[in-house]
Order: C-alpha cells, then sequence, then structure tokens
C-alpha cells in the first residue's frame, strides 16, 4: 500500500466537494432543533427532511467553518478569490471538467422533487449560518450564497478525483500517459470493512465494522452526525464537512461501509487532428470541431479580498464528443469518466440513508451515482453483503483500456453501463462473513466463497490486489472459528502484520527484513531490531521504532514505485541500507538513542495534547505520519473515524469514536475530547433514541 505524504491542495479540495446549497424555502428554524452530547456530536431533530438538512449545514460550520465553508467556495467556483492564484487552478479545473454546465442541463429532469427540497434546505441553512456569522467568511456574503446545482457539481468533482483526473491530467500535460495510463486513485489512504452474520457470531447477532481511513483533520477528515426526521429519515454514522447527507452509518434497520475499489473509473483517447484546419479532429470519417470555451476566473491579488483587488482572467479550454479535452506539445487527448456523467451520488447516499431492508437499498444502488466505491452491508435481518461497487462502462473488448486509445471512432465512445446485478458481489456467503480493506474484489470471504475473475469482463476494471490487512485479515479468521462482540473489536484494532510483510502492494521486504549485521557495522544495531521485530506494532515495542522510521525511508528513497524494486536484489539491498541508516541517523539527531519505544516517537497529537499511540501502515490499525520539528511522529492519516454495530432482535447496539472531537475549533472542549478513548481502543455509545438523546443532552438549541 502506498502513501502520499502531502495530498495536493487540487485533490484535497475537489474530493471532499461532496456538497452544498442555496435556494430558501419557508423553512422555521425554530422548528428544528440541534441537540449536542456530552461529546459535542449533534443529533439534528426536525419534522421534515429538508429541516433535518437545513439544521446540518448549521451545526457542520459551527463545529468547522473553515473546512465546510472551503468546500463551499470549491463547489461554486469562486476559490480564486480567497486564494488567489491556488484557488483559480481549482476553480479552472471546475470549469474544464464542464460539471456546471453538466448540472444546470439536467437538474430539473434528472433531480426528485423530494431531493431538492434537501438539498434547498441544506442551502438555506448554510446560507443563513453565513447571514448571521459574516466576519467568519473568506468572502463577501454575496459570493458565498449557493445553489443546490453548485452541491451537485461537487459530487461530481470529488468522485472524478476518486477515479484519478488529477494525476491523468497531469500525465497528459507532461507526456506520461504516452507510456502508460495510471491505473487510477492513489489507494495510500485505505480503508477497512467487516460484517459477520450469525453463521459467525457467538450471539447469532449481526456485527458491521465501519472503518474508512481518512486525514484525522483537515479537507478529507471526518464529521459525525446523527440525523432524525418525522419522515423516516433516521441514521448515525459520518460525513465529509458540507455533506448533505451520512456517507457511511447506520439507521435502525441496517448499515453500511465504504472502502475504495481498485476500478477502472477514466479512459484516455488521443484525437487525430487535422493537419491543415485548426481545432478539427477526425471522428468516424468526419472531421468535427472542438468546442472551444473560455474560463471565467476572479482572482484575489493582496491580502484581503473585501480589500484587495480582484483581477479578470479568461482562459481557454475544449471539450470533444468524448468530454475534456486538453491540447499539448505530445498531442491532443480527451477524458471521459464516468463520474462526469451523473449528477445522481447526492441522491443515491440520500436514499442509502432512507433505506429500510436489503432490496431498499440495493434499489438505492441502482441509481448508480457513486462511482467509486465499494459496499460492505449487513442488516437486522442477518443479511450482510459485499458488493464492489461502482459505475461501469460497457467498454469494446477489442480495445487495451489500460492504455490511451483512438479517439477517431463510435467504437470507443461508450455510453451505456454494466448493471448493479453484474458487479462482483458477496451475499450470505456460507462462512458468514465478508470484508474489504482495499484487496481484490474477487477475494471479500473465506478462500472457498471467493469469487473467479475471470467471470467478468476485463474492461470493467477490476484488480486482483493484495496488501498486509488482506493476508493479515486470514491469519485472524484462522484463529477464529466464530466471534463474540470483543472478538470483533479485538479484529478491528489488530495491530499485527502478517507474516509475510509487503511493500508497496505486493512487494515482499525479504532483503529489508533480513540483512547481514556484521556487513554493515555502523547500522549493526538498528538492523538487529528490525530482525527482533515481532510483527506487532504497539505503542510500547522497542523495535518498531526503527522499523517504522527506516519504512517510512525506503518509501521516500524508492520514490514510492514498486517497479524501482524490481531493478534487481542488489537494488533492493543499496536501498535497504541506505533507509536504515536514515532512519537511525532521525532517531539519534531527535533523541539521543534507538532505544525507543514506538510510543515515544509515534503520538496522536492536537491542541498541545500528544498521547503514544499503537498502529502502523497497512495494518487494520492503519496509522500513518509525518515527523513533527522534535522528532517525533504525529499520525496524519489512517484509523480516524470507527463506527462498530451489533444488530440485535432488540434494535441495533451502535458505538463510535473520533480520533479528535466533534469540533474542528480549538477554543471548544470537544476539539481533542475523544483521543484518550481513541488511543485506548474504547468506543462511546451511540443512539437513534430521540427519547435517550434528548435525556443525555449537554446542549438544545435551534438553528438561528
Amino acid at each position: 500500500m502506498t502513501v502520499n505524504k502531502k495530498i495536493s491542495l487540487c485533490t484535497s479540495v475537489l474530493c471532499l466537494c461532496f456538497s452544498v446549497l442555496c435556494f430558501s424555502q419557508n423553512i422555521d428554524p425554530s422548528k428544528i432543533e440541534i441537540v449536542r452530547d456530552t461529546f459535542g456530536v449533534p443529533h439534528i431533530f426536525a419534522k421534515t427532511d429538508a429541516e433535518v438538512a437545513y439544521g446540518l449545514a448549521w451545526a457542520t460550520l459551527e463545529d468547522d467553518t473553515a473546512n465546510a465553508q472551503f468546500l463551499l467556495l470549491a463547489a461554486k467556483g469562486v476559490l480564486a478569490r480567497h486564494l488567489g492564484v491556488e484557488g483559480a487552478k481549482i476553480d479552472y479545473a471546475a470549469q474544464l471538467m464542464g460539471v456546471i454546465d453538466f448540472v444546470e442541463e439536467h437538474y430539473e429532469k434528472d433531480v426528485p422533487e423530494d431531493y431538492k427540497r434537501v438539498l434547498e434546505g441544506y442551502c438555506a441553512g448554510a446560507n443563513a449560518y453565513a447571514k448571521a456569522h459574516p466576519k467568519e467568511l473568506y468572502v463577501k456574503e454575496k459570493f458565498f450564497n449557493v445553489r443546490p446545482q453548485e452541491a451537485l457539481a461537487g459530487y461530481m468533482l470529488g468522485l472524478s478525483l476518486m477515479a484519478g483526473v488529477d494525476g491523468t491530467i497531469n500525465d497528459i500535460l507532461n507526456g506520461g500517459v504516452l507510456q502508460k495510463l495510471p491505473e487510477g486513485a492513489d489507494e495510500g489512504i485505505g480503508s477497512n470493512a467487516i460484517a459477520f452474520n450469525s453463521k459467525m457470531t457467538t450471539d447469532g447477532n449481526t456485527y458491521l465494522d465501519i472503518n474508512s481511513h481518512q486525514p484525522l483533520e483537515g479537507l478529507l477528515s471526518w464529521y459525525e452526525a446523527h440525523l432524525c426526521s418525522e419522515e423516516g429519515w433516521n441514521i448515525t454514522g459520518s460525513l465529509f464537512h458540507g455533506g448533505i447527507s451520512i456517507f457511511h452509518g447506520a439507521n435502525e434497520n441496517l448499515g453500511w461501509a465504504h472502502t475504495t475499489g481498485h476500478v477502472d473509473g477514466i479512459d484516455v483517447f488521443k484525437l487525430t487532428m487535422h493537419p491543415r484546419k485548426k481545432n478539427f479532429y477526425r471522428f468516424d470519417g468526419k472531421w468535427l470541431k472542438l468546442e472551444t470555451k473560455r474560463a471565467k476566473l476572479r482572482v484575489k491579488i493582496g491580502k484581503k479580498e473585501k480589500k484587495g483587488f480582484i483581477l479578470a482572467i479568461g482562459k481557454k479550454y475544449w471539450k470533444s464528443v468524448y468530454g475534456p479535452t486538453l491540447k499539448t506539445k505530445h498531442g491532443t487527448f480527451a477524458m471521459r469518466l464516468p463520474a462526469l456523467l451523473t449528477l445522481k451520488a447526492g441522491e443515491q447516499w440520500y436514499r442509502m440513508n432512507k433505506a429500510r431492508n436489503y432490496t431498499e437499498f440495493l434499489n438505492a444502488l441502482k441509481i448508480q451515482g457513486i462511482s467509486h466505491q465499494n459496499v460492505t452491508y449487513a442488516d437486522k435481518n442477518d443479511t450482510i453483503c459485499l458488493i464492489a461497487n461502482g459505475l461501469f462502462p460497457i467498454r469494446d473488448l477489442s480495445y487495451n483500456w489500460n492504455k490511451v486509445v483512438p479517439g477517431d471512432t463510435s467504437a470507443t465512445l461508450w455510453n451505456s453501463y454494466y448493471p448493479v446485478e453484474s458487479y462482483a458481489t458477496f451475499l450470505n456467503p456460507e462462512c458468514g462473513y465478508v470484508f474489504n480493506v482495499n484487496n481484490s474484489a474477487f477475494d471479500g470471504s473465506a478462500e472457498d466463497c471467493n469469487l473467479d475473475g475471470e467471470c467478468y469482463a476485463p474492461t470493467m476494471g477490476y484488480k486482483e490486489e493484495v496488501n498486509n490487512r488482506s493476508l493479515r485479515f486470514y491469519e485472524l479468521m484462522e484463529q477464529y472459528g466464530s466471534v463474540n462482540y470483543e472478538d470483533f473489536k479485538r479484529i478491528k484494532f489488530d495491530h499485527t502484520y502478517p507474516k509475510k510483510i509487503k511493500f508497496l502492494r505486493d512487494f515482499p521486504l525479504d532483503e529489508f527484513m533480513t540483512l547481514d549485521e556484521e556487513k554493515y557495522p555502523d547500522i549493526a544495531d538498528a538492523i538487529k531490531k528490525i530482525k527482533a521485530f515481532d510483527l506487532t506494532a504497539d505503542s510500547l515495542d522497542p523495535n518498531f521504532t526503527t522499523v517504522l522510521l527506516s519504512m517510512l525511508r525506503l518509501y521516500e528513497n524508492t520514490g514510492g514505485k514498486e517497479d524501482s524494486l524490481r531493478k534487481s536484489k542488489d537494488y533492493r539491498i543499496e536501498m535497504a541500507v541506505k533507509s536504515i541508516r536514515e532512519g537511525k541517523e532521525h532517531l539519534i539527531k531527535h533523541f539521543g538513542t534507538i532505544d525507543l519505544t514506538l510510543g515515544k516517537v509515534q503520538v496522536l497529537e492536537r491542541g498541545g495534547k500528544a498521547l503514544p499511540i499503537n498502529g502502523c501502515p497497512d495494518c487494520i490499525r492503519a496509522a500513518y505520519s509525518n515527523p513533527m520539528p522534535d522528532g517525533r511522529m504525529r499520525i496524519w492519516v489512517g484509523d480516524s473515524f470507527v463506527q462498530l454495530v451489533k444488530f440485535t432482535k432488540q434494535g441495533p447496539e451502535i458505538e463510535s469514536i473520533h480520533s479528535y472531537g466533534a469540533s474542528s475549533r480549538p477554543y471548544s472542549k470537544h476539539y481533542n475530547d475523544q483521543m484518550e478513548l481513541f488511543v485506548a481502543h474504547k468506543l462511546k455509545k451511540r443512539s437513534l433514541n430521540k427519547a435517550e438523546v434528548y435525556k443525555s443532552a449537554e446542549r438544545i438549541y435551534h438553528p438561528q
């Protein structure tokens, strides 16, 4: 598994533009109640779904005005008014992708009226908060005001980035696309999802683990909420700041978790341009003209938008029959993404929120708006399921879609998709469990229950992946003939590597783990620690500190590229020695010794509070870290929000934990009040029962 130490600004913003809106309807805020529990998590109660959406917008902005409005501005296309040139890049990308135009064209006919009301309700709440707190805005209030159409454009942009559009654009512009088409978004962040039914559990109940690995704070971090209306919306879970529904969680009847799938979500086409006529390209024997457009950008010059100067800039972009098109010195290339051809992702999540059983949930998936996320499902009826979900074009089998394909024939212009019934699916397997940890879509259960990849069209893009988490999960399943709920928790928080550790997806660490210390006296002590590592990354472990620092350096020294390690054994040894030496140097420089337990170096830190934490890259208790100025390693991505659900005959029993807290405001007492529980593998009880929520409320108020 790979990890980017820094998420690009473009990816961070667009990947999370999963919503935000406007349009006022007749909503009375006094009829909406926000109930804050003892951890500050908002429970939104109202009569209608639209009113709940209004309250959600208000609560989100209360807890994280910075990140939420950042997303709002990106979705609206006015981020350049706040960020200047860097924001202009994002605003330009939004227009290049054509999402605003697509939404404007399809909004009225493709968005059902009930969902429009939800969008409008959220919009009204967001804009009401902005009006009430103008000093918190990055831009003037009139530029903050957002509409439902812009919210849906945000979903489209976010899902296109999950498909890897930013990397593809970079490869097109620098010529890399001519060698090999990128395989999609970086799976470095990862996720876990596990479901057990009564065939596997000792108490006969159904268990669900919801555990997406995201940044612990900032634009890609999780926000926890409970949404409850009198129209049948009652769900608790997490969403991104600016989301309009729960992205994964549990209602009274069912729940689901998302993991990123290895699917082919983007295609690149090379156009054949006319030798003399500018902007004409050949298609089915005819010459068509590229549609030329101009992005309208308003870029801040100066420190403050209200006092500074706004510069109007126009920049051209093009569109062909395939979609967004780029001109380069290497040729003219077009992109086609399922994520840019549907505005139904938001509606699909909303229908999933309100589903009451597997049939209704499956009908929600048939909307086919979410183009790049696996679904692990469980319900009170003892149903478990893993669906390798996506939006898969029906591509012509005569072309190699792993590379650039010709952009001169309708044979490559796909316009339809495989139905949900054709997806790789595990429904109630005989073994009693399903799981996905960003591994192969075909290996989602016990080995004798797994799927044959040959049965699926190669153009669907499913990839057979193995990682440390999948190998370790199978090792754990060998230890349990059945599991109780405490076993389930132990599995979720497991922080041990498999017996055969892999690096960069499927490359073994043989040379790294077995160096002869006598050949390298200056790092002999470090090599001995690596050899003594028992594969469990516990905060009290005296050896994993050296392993961790050396592995992080190995990742950097190889450029995060698995192919580089295939050069030769001598090269792998060279990289191992270099990386171990640099890892040791880091520890000596900052601590004066390598005799350190992991907890002395790896910490969960926020607001000056730092706690030792276990976990490691690509283990089930995932922990990825960046160096702090004092040499300690601060967790920034991995386990961040965990929700465990037990479906019983009496109703769901739900627990959750956030890495920090419900608020992103440093002065809030809920800024970091869940940290102690998080590092101790403890969770807080959640309830969908309105009376219970009110009984233990810390604060009750109206969004006004």
